[in-house]
């Protein structure tokens, strides 16, 4: 299926509404892996360090 879009100037594009459900999915997964990241980094706690024992 084609979309037809005018621009000011009177010219006509022509897109596939395929191109824009797959770049509308790449938009959505690359926002939702930025959220995962900086959810991640917010989560991550360093682990304490052990201390040696002196017997």
């Amino acid at each position: 299926m084609k979309i037809t879009h005018k621009t000011k100037n009177g010219e006509t594009r022509e897109a596939l509404l395929k191109e824009y459900f797959i770049t509308a999915s790449l938009i959505a997964l690359l926002k939702r892996v930025g959220e995962e990241a900086a959810r991640a980094r917010v989560s991550i706690q360093p682990a304490p360090a052990l201390a040696k024992v002196r017997k």
